[in-house]
């Protein structure tokens, strides 16, 4: 089962999808509130969400892949030695 998320406001009796939703005929769905939507109606959706789209992206460094992959593995390699306390 694969899941698809659809932005929507709830104006306290009813959900209103802000995109159409990519499927058609009875489906069971989850409802996830998010935070409360500020001011009046959806247009204050995408303001108050633009902190959690923003949290969206990738990881910026000036290593390699090779090289982060490599630290990764060093990180979780056994070692022969006793843990300090």
């Amino acid at each position: 089962m694969s899941l698809v998320s659809v932005q929507a406001v709830y104006d306290g009796k009813k959900v209103t999808f802000l995109e159409p939703p990519p499927v058609s005929g009875p489906y069971r769905v989850v409802v996830t509130f998010i935070e409360p939507a500020k001011g009046a109606g959806v247009e204050a959706l995408p303001r108050d969400t633009a902190r959690f789209w923003a949290s969206f992206g990738a990881w910026q460094d000036d290593k390699s892949v090779e090289g982060t992959l490599r630290d990764i593995h060093d990180a979780r390699r056994s070692r022969t030695e006793p843990p300090v306390l």
